[in-house]
């Protein structure tokens, strides 16, 4: 099991580089925000993995990589929670847990993906806003079609970014 989640744990920092790289594009940065949320649990997992149980109290947990002390204490708490949520698991349950997720992410991240920037995008209607009955067939018509122009517009992006070299 070593092997696979080496390499489970390679998948999920790849993945996570993919984000942590294009951070400082346009609308970049809550990509990498939500993906961060998104895998909370795979942290915890890892640490539970390599550590074990939580050691550190809940007050000192800071993340070291952000430069903000509020953002910092914010991830750090997240993340102590994230990592709380694992206490007594044995290493190799932890283990296992994070290569199911990871697969679980790198299979649902696409979808993921297309749904962060729907919720972003503001030609496209909040899906949690209350519709009347008699315009919800209008609010279809208006959400497909948005979706369907933002599509267009980040494959059209992605292209010239390859063109670029950006995706390699």
């Amino acid at each position: 099991m070593d092997n696979e989640f080496v390499s489970a744990v390679n998948t999920w920092k790849t993945l996570r580089a993919r984000f942590d790289q294009r951070k400082g594009l346009k609308y970049e940065f809550e990509l990498f925000v939500l993906f961060e949320e998104e895998t909370l649990p795979i942290w915890g997992l890892y640490q539970q993995s390599i550590v074990g149980d939580i050691n550190v109290p809940k007050k000192d947990y800071h993340d070291p990589e952000e430069e903000s002390w509020m953002w910092g204490w914010m991830k750090g708490n997240d993340k102590w929670h994230a990592w709380n949520q694992c206490w007594g698991m044995t290493k190799e349950e932890a283990q296992k847990e994070l290569i199911e997720q990871v697969k679980s992410l790198e299979k649902h991240l696409p979808e993921l993906i297309e749904k962060w920037k729907d919720e972003q995008d503001p030609r496209i209607p909040d899906q949690k806003a209350w519709v009347p009955e008699e315009d919800r067939a209008h609010w279809a018509e208006v959400t497909a079609k948005a979706r369907k122009e933002r599509r267009e517009r980040s494959a059209a992006q992605r292209a010239h970014e390859e063109k670029l070299g950006m995706w390699k």
